[in-house]
């Protein structure tokens, strides 16, 4: 046996090398145990996982909640403040009342609801409204033949005017998609004699008057906000009704009512 040989099989010599390997596994499990507890962003793509306690980028993909435990409320903790709860739709206006705060229902009527320390709705175009100011426009002028080409439907007299007891329906759906209600500006002129002038959208009349007088000769007007109704294929109409004597009509319009600004098709030139 060589001298080389005898080194080899030294007992000191086998000790020391099982050391060192049992520090180099060591080091290696450390810094195996190092990576698992330092996880990287996941990705909260379709089929992924998310990681609590970490940042989870989506990227430019969408992440769904599935929750189906017999349509109960999805309810996510926050401890240091209110909890998120989303309640299952198909929900009534009355279902609503006794929310927890943090509560968010959208009802089968398309109401959005949203619990905060006494409730409230949130404002959605499927129910509210909003004003939109346009330029003055008159829409309608019994005196100038022109001027009555929005009227969809009734009969005038041989001199233009309204007829008493007999409705005429002014058509706005040139100016606006599907409108709620119009503001504006009504006014009588060229009357035989007393009379009233009724404004509304559509239906049956009302018994409430928009304008009167007592005597022929005058030029009366009145502020006018009067829903808009639907008549045939029209969706936003005007009807006017006068009664005990003929008279011009004048309507001037000023501003719509709307679920969204984009229904209004009267755009301001200047």
């Amino acid at each position: 046996m060589t001298p080389q040989q005898d080194s080899d099989h030294d007992p000191q010599r086998r000790r020391l090398l099982r050391r060192a390997a049992t520090v180099a596994a060591g080091g290696a499990g450390a810094g195996v145990v190092a990576a698992v507890g330092l996880p990287g962003t996941a990705q909260a793509a379709p089929g992924d996982n998310l990681v609590m306690g970490t940042t989870n980028d989506a990227g430019t993909a969408s992440t769904t909640l599935v929750h189906d435990a017999a349509q109960a409320p999805l309810h996510l903790e926050n401890t240091s403040g209110v909890p998120l709860r989303l309640v299952p739709n198909a929900l009534t206006t009355a279902d609503t009342r006794g929310f927890a705060t943090g509560s968010v229902a959208v009802t089968h009527e398309g109401g959005m609801y949203a619990e905060a320390q006494s409730g409230g709705w949130v404002w959605t175009s499927e129910w509210a409204t909003t004003s939109v100011a346009v330029p003055p426009t008159r829409v309608l002028d019994t005196r100038d033949v022109n001027l009555r080409r929005n009227l969809v439907s009734g009969s005038l007299d041989a001199n233009g005017r309204l007829q008493p007891g007999v409705p005429v329906v002014l058509a706005l759906d040139a100016y606006v998609r599907d409108g709620y209600a119009v503001k504006g500006n009504v006014t009588v002129v060229g009357m035989t004699g007393a009379g009233v002038l009724t404004v509304w959208g559509s239906g049956a009349k009302p018994t409430a008057s928009t304008v009167n007088w007592s005597t022929s000769g005058t030029i009366l007007s009145n502020f006018l906000f009067s829903q808009l109704g639907a008549f045939g294929s029209f969706r936003s109409v005007l009807t006017l009704q006068a009664t005990a004597s003929p008279t011009h009509v004048i309507v001037d319009m000023t501003s719509l009512l709307v679920g969204h600004p984009n229904q209004v098709l009267l755009k301001d030139e200047g």
